[in-house]
């Protein structure tokens, strides 16, 4: 539990740097040419996956981190970027990085798997070198342009020195880092997309890292960066997350309208022809971008409660499923059946959460006022259906037409209750898991997603 407290905090302070630098303003959404320089094949999906906390707990081996690839399989992801703050000094994260490299290897089902090297908790150059040297010749390790890859969360400028280093021991890499622009923002626009670009030039392509803020800002910092790196001939790695809110000094909130701003980036990258994803994250319960199932959709609890109540965050991840084919072919897939995902903060914007588990400050994150007191549902219909959503004394229908829609009820306290109709029947019929309320605030501004599914 140690090393683990030490990966907040300076991803807090970072981010609080961050947020003082102020986010540019949106422009004119870019377009992509009508072919880039380089065609990178086969698309990919990533995952961003904190090493130093898996569901399975801190003396998780190969067979408990078995699961988790295969819940990512099972949605079409292709492999796990492997968050690593420490490899010799914290020993744990080396014990388990080498660990999930063995799972896979096991499972024997191709799963992939890179480090992303996090030089903000305290990770060397010569411990990223090391950590290179071990994980080289795996048979699961990422491979690009023939070389095993590395990437970052931060320190991206330090990849130069670690490729040159083993280059020179006959062991050359392919490095896609993530760097912020001077000063320092998340959203990166005109001149400070040109700086970082000339900062590393010497990189094989770019990833970027979503974290705090809107679908729609996201989907456009990852056009603009896709723009330049692959306009380049270099490979681009886009970010895309569900949704944020931090803890401690970094107590923000960025909404994501229930699924809206997630389908916003998939369909984003899907027109831009961008050639990777990474999900950000697959399991940063800090943050609570997390999008792996750790239990049924009423579980709420992990490690003890370390990171408070985390309710399920399932339905994203099962909702990308359709995105990510859609992504990797080219072609939007045909819906099999009527499914809906539902998305809703289990209390009203305007109580006050614990800015930081296990103490008593209550305060409302920065950014909770943008935040909208709405029920939203994605629903997947093979052809015209009714939709009706009740709450609290409430009801609102949506007649709605054969494919996806994303639509808006009240947020009101009590069970939610949501219901397909078509042709005088019910075809779904579906109570949330967790109740609204009015006056607790103990999933912490958190939202809660499930979903449910006709009958084939």
């Amino acid at each position: 539990m140690r090393g683990l407290r030490k990966i907040h905090r300076p991803l807090a302070r970072l981010f609080l740097v961050l947020l003082a630098a102020g986010i540019s303003g949106c422009r004119a959404r870019p377009e992509p040419p009508a072919e880039w320089p380089v065609e990178h094949r086969p698309r990919r999906v990533f995952a961003h996956y904190m090493v130093c906390c898996p569901a399975a707990g801190p003396d998780a081996g190969a067979k408990e981190l078995e699961p988790d690839i295969l819940a990512a399989q099972s949605r079409g992801i292709d492999g796990f970027a492997l968050n690593a703050g420490g490899w010799q000094r914290e020993a744990h994260y080396r014990a388990r990085i080498v660990e999930m490299y063995r799972a896979a290897a096991q499972l024997g089902t191709g799963f992939l798997l890179f480090p992303s090297a996090d030089f903000c908790c305290g990770l060397t150059d010569d411990e990223a070198i090391d950590m290179m040297r071990t994980l080289y010749d795996h048979p699961n390790q990422l491979r690009f342009d023939s070389r095993p890859l590395l990437s970052t969360f931060s320190g991206g400028e330090n990849l130069k020195g670690i490729a040159d280093r083993l280059e020179a021991e006959g062991k050359p890499i392919s490095v896609v880092p993530y760097v912020f622009p001077l000063p320092p923002t998340e959203h990166p626009r005109g001149r400070k997309i040109e700086s970082v670009f000339n900062r590393v030039t010497w990189a094989d392509g770019f990833f970027f890292f979503a974290g705090p803020g809107t679908g729609e800002k996201h989907a456009e910092t990852n056009a603009l960066l896709a723009r330049k790196w692959l306009g380049a001939g270099r490979i681009f790695m886009a970010g895309i997350t569900p949704w944020y809110r931090g803890y401690g000094g970094n107590y923000r909130v960025s909404d994501g309208r229930g699924y809206e701003g997630m389908a916003a980036q998939w369909e984003n990258v899907i027109r831009m022809r961008i050639p990777w994803v990474e999900l950000v994250s697959w399991n940063d319960w800090g943050e609570s971008s997390y999008l792996a199932p750790f239990g049924g959709p009423g579980d709420t609890g992990l490690w003890k409660g370390h990171w408070g109540p985390l309710p399920s965050h399932e339905g994203f991840l099962d909702a990308s499923r359709y995105y990510i084919e859609w992504f990797k072919t080219g072609q939007r897939p045909p819906i099999g059946r009527d499914e809906l995902y539902y998305f809703y903060r289990l209390h009203p914007k305007n109580l006050k959460g614990v800015v930081k588990p296990g103490t008593r400050e209550r305060a409302r994150p920065s950014g909770a006022g943008a935040l909208l007191d709405r029920i939203f549902v994605t629903a997947m219909l093979t052809v015209p259906a009714r939709l009706i959503v009740t709450c609290g004394g409430g009801s609102t229908a949506f007649d709605l037409e054969a494919g996806i829609h994303h639509v808006r009820a009240p947020l009101l306290p009590g069970h939610p209750r949501f219901q397909l109709q078509r042709n005088g029947s019910v075809v779904i019929d579906k109570i949330g898991e967790h109740a609204i309320s009015a006056t607790d605030a103990w999933a912490n501004f958190n939202p809660f997603s499930g979903s449910a599914a006709a009958n084939p």
